[in-house]
């Protein structure tokens, strides 16, 4: 047995238990010094490429191999074969890889990893995970600034915070990117989060708000889950009113923290991390093990900061720097470059009225079909304002009165108006049964006209409106005429 045995995924894994040992510790454990001429650089970071190898040995054969000499001639060219980067000590460092900016991609997979150690208590793997925290929001600190002043959203000032500790730890870390004026506190306003799953299965990119109130003189978590249904669904209305179109088809309405089976954190720490959930406005999901590059956390990042600005009140749209070479440059060229390029990803999502229109008739086509399929007789009313879309008949006798609402997204939520939710909750009184067609998922083209095709389309049948899942977003109101008297 010898380095020929090693694989990629064994030094992976060699290098994922460097991370949570730390560099002395891994070192000590395996009996191994450190590396003389030799560094193995990965996403950013160095490592000694001698013990990295010989551990890795250990991944894939189930011994550990040492001691062993010749690097030059062995461990490099070996390395080197299965994809890594080898640098001499000294030596000027190689230019960055495309896909490598700054180790965000690391530090989050750092962060899953060590989900498996959790500890309400200190312990050195919670130290650990406290660590990459701190190495995230460093890499944040360095990142969020530049890309703001490139997104014309310098006046926002976003600040970083680490969090995932109250008395003890909780199962679910955090990071947030936030406004100190909009959002002084992570129990108010609305910021951006990393969230990561308390069984290191995913992590969040969330669009998301306070979760806490005060009450009994100290803020505790909002306990009326409704209040941040409610504020959630109210701020994507207002990202509409501000013409801004959620990330698109992969956003996520719902987040799963994996918290409910946990049985080593209370009741409160339960509801806080459910509170997250619920606080959700929009999110991306990243599954461990298959982290974006950095380029396209960042890219995300800069996709959502605009409509974080957006419920902040700031709505300036100033054009981003054109010019810059498509070639690899340093990091502020990159960051130009993903600020292009998320602007132009939002604008091509604003929905305008005729792309609007073109994905309602779009979603009526599939329905259409779908009933036609099944031998009903169909014809479109929803311009006559009765409370739904499509008036059917079938040969049977029977009547059929279908609601339809086509989104690019994954149609997690919909939008009613107060005419179509009265016009079910009056089912019983209805001679007609009552349907819901979602068509979600459906793309735009805009050239050379705008085009609606694809979608997934599903039937809701019978459809009886679960008062639960209805959450009132505006209200109508009438200010008396006069003042009254002082």
């Amino acid at each position: 047995m010898g380095l020929a045995d090693l694989t990629r995924d064994a030094v992976l894994a060699a290098i994922a238990e460097h991370d949570r040992l730390g560099r002395e510790p891994f070192l000590n454990h395996y009996g191994f010094g450190p590396a003389r001429l030799y560094d193995l650089v990965h996403e950013g970071r160095r490592y000694d490429s001698k013990a990295i190898a010989g551990v890795a040995h250990r991944y894939a054969t189930g011994t550990v191999l040492k001691p062993f000499s010749g690097g030059e001639q062995t461990v490099v060219p070996r390395l080197e074969g299965l994809g890594f980067t080898v640098e001499r000590r000294g030596e000027v460092p190689s230019p960055r890889q495309p896909q490598e900016i700054a180790g965000l991609q690391h530090a989050c997979q750092a962060i899953l990893d060590l989900a498996a150690h959790y500890s309400k208590d200190s312990t050195p793997e919670m130290a650990d995970r406290d660590a990459r925290s701190k190495e995230l929001a460093g890499v944040f600190k360095t990142l969020v600034g530049p890309l703001s002043e490139e997104l014309g959203l310098g006046d926002l000032d976003v600040r970083v915070q680490t969090g995932g500790r109250q008395a003890n730890y909780s199962p679910v870390p955090w990071v947030r990117l936030y406004s100190k004026q909009h959002s002084p506190t992570a129990m108010e306003g609305f910021y951006l989060v990393y969230l990561f799953a308390a069984d290191g299965s995913r992590f969040y990119l969330s669009l998301n708000q306070g979760t806490s109130e005060y009450r009994s003189g100290a803020m505790r978590p909002v306990n009326d889950r409704s209040v941040l249904l409610s504020r959630a669904a109210e701020a994507r209305r207002r990202l509409e009113d501000f013409g801004e179109a959620l990330p698109d088809a992969t956003s996520r309405l719902t987040l799963d923290l994996a918290w409910s089976s946990l049985t080593s954190v209370g009741r409160e720490s339960k509801v806080r991390i459910r509170n997250y959930e619920d606080g959700n406005i929009a999110a991306r999901l990243y599954e461990s093990g298959q982290v974006p590059t950095d380029r396209q956390l960042l890219g995300d990042i800069a996709t959502m900061l605009p409509l974080l600005a957006c419920l902040y009140g700031s709505v300036a749209r100033p054009e981003i720097a054109a010019g810059i070479p498509e070639e690899q440059g340093d990091a502020g060229d990159d960051i130009v470059k993903i600020a292009k390029r998320a602007r132009g990803r939002a604008q091509g999502r604003q929905l305008d009225p005729v792309a609007r229109k073109a994905i309602e008739v779009h979603a009526e086509d599939i329905a259409e079909s779908y009933l036609q399929e099944r031998d009903w007789s169909v014809k479109r009313v929803g311009p006559l304002n009765r409370g739904y879309d499509l008036e059917c008949w079938h040969p049977d006798g029977r009547r059929l009165h279908v609601e339809v609402k086509g989104t690019q997204s994954l149609g997690e939520e919909i939008v009613l108006t107060p005419n179509e939710v009265r016009h079910n909750q009056l089912a019983e009184g209805c001679e007609a049964e009552h349907a819901l067609y979602v068509v979600s998922n459906i793309q735009l083209r805009r050239t050379p006209a705008v085009q609606a095709f694809g979608g997934e389309g599903r039937c809701i049948w019978p459809w009886v409106i679960d008062t639960e899942a209805l959450t009132p977003t505006k209200y109508a109101y009438r200010p008396p005429s006069q003042e009254k008297p002082e």
